[in-house]
């Protein structure tokens, strides 16, 4: 006679097993299997920087087909004025598994960017940098966030504690501004800790207000940002599918002479973050103003369980050329459990950035703003590959 009841007993302890491992296993999407299809969907893609019109924001809003190739809207607001440009081409050129690769979009005839990208483990945001030799005296990053394919984001899904990088002009120059605050479950924050440090009025601290003004279901939305009686800015956003991240960029004609865009990142609720959670391979991408005056870098680095690297290779594009430079470090130089902390990279002998970075919940991103160092003014964002 069979023995039923162990072969069932072994039939439950194999079952119990295989969702151990699952449990314990990375997922599939933070395996390195990244493909082109991937990117399938609703994106917005917001960015910022320097071109022959001089200082602009822009928002693409294009949906990819699983070639890699859409359509996009293409909204300018900078010195040049304001314009909407419809009909234009973004395409992801090139992925690899890793998910680094490289996108153009075009604005235009024979106007358009060459940008190096690296797609997030979850394929819901990729980062965006021109530092390629045959656009000189462009300079463009960005962030794109994927619209939410389930459509069922709400303000109250926003709901804790945030920090917000972002870069721009404003009236008091150039500058880059790291923000601090908590949305409560109506999409306000009535106390926003800011520091701002700009050409202008140097380097600041104050106390601002920032509203979600609207949210689709998608993700897609506006906010705002006050900074007292005639002082503000009008973004659009796009809530990343898990509600960790948002981009912001402010295209409105309503605010002619300010031109800022960033992103922010949910702290981790958790308080659970430690630099060992960040080991491994990163492309971090920024924009700024330093010695060679306007610039755009990329930099690829891998970070060990304490949080350091010593093989950083920088891809500056600036008014003085493009170069790579090897054998640079970046350092988490502190992190608390919500993954708020500080960063510094290397450039040479006296060279370097001191940052404030804020670590995704998920540990597959975060965002970098110097607001600290005289005469350098950058922001930017790292995925991890």
């Amino acid at each position: 006679m069979k023995n039923l009841r162990s072969r069932a007993r072994l039939s439950f302890l194999v079952v119990l097993l295989l969702a151990v491992i699952a449990a314990v296993s990375p997922s599939w999407a933070s395996t390195g299997n990244i493909e082109i299809s991937d990117l399938t969907g609703s994106w917005l893609v917001s960015l910022h920087g320097t071109t022959g019109c001089g200082y602009v924001d822009m928002e693409a809003d294009v949906t990819l087909s699983s070639s890699g190739a859409g359509t996009a809207t293409l909204i300018t607001h900078g010195q040049c004025g304001d314009n909407t440009l419809t009909g234009q081409s973004f395409t992801i050129k090139t992925l690899k598994t890793d998910g680094q690769g490289t996108a153009g979009l075009s604005c235009g005839t024979a106007c358009g960017w060459n940008f190096d990208i690296q797609v997030s483990p979850d394929r819901s945001k990729f980062n965006l940098v021109d530092v390629s030799s045959a656009n000189p005296g462009n300079y463009v990053e960005g962030e794109a966030v994927l619209q939410s394919p389930k459509g069922n984001i709400s303000i109250s899904d926003l709901t804790g504690s945030w920090q917000a990088t972002l870069f721009g002009i404003t009236g008091c120059g150039t500058g880059s501004t790291v923000l601090n605050f908590t949305l409560n479950t109506s999409g306000v924050a009535s106390t926003v800790d800011e520091t701002n440090h700009t050409t202008g009025c140097g380097t600041s601290s104050g106390k601002y207000e920032l509203t979600i003004l609207t949210l689709n279901p998608d993700g897609s939305g506006t906010a705002n940002i006050s900074c007292g009686a005639g002082c503000g800015w009008n973004f659009d956003i796009q809530v990343s599918p898990d509600r960790s991240a948002f981009n912001l960029v402010d295209v409105s004609k309503e605010n002619p002479g300010n031109f800022q865009a960033g992103a922010a990142i949910n702290n981790s609720t958790a308080g659970r973050v430690v630099p060992a959670d960040l080991a491994g391979n990163w492309t971090l991408v920024q924009y700024g103003t330093g010695g060679c005056g306007v610039e755009t870098m990329a930099a690829t680095f891998t970070l060990s369980a304490g949080g350091s690297s010593t093989n950083a290779t920088e891809y500056p594009h600036s008014g003085c050329g493009n170069t790579v430079t090897t054998g640079n470090t970046f350092t988490i130089t502190s992190l608390n459990a919500d993954g708020s902390g500080t960063a510094n990279l290397t450039c040479g002998t006296d060279c370097g950035f001191n940052y404030a970075i804020q670590v995704a919940a998920d540990r597959s991103t975060f965002n970098l703003v110097d607001v600290k160092d005289g005469g350098n003014y950058w922001v930017g964002t790292a995925i991890h590959e």
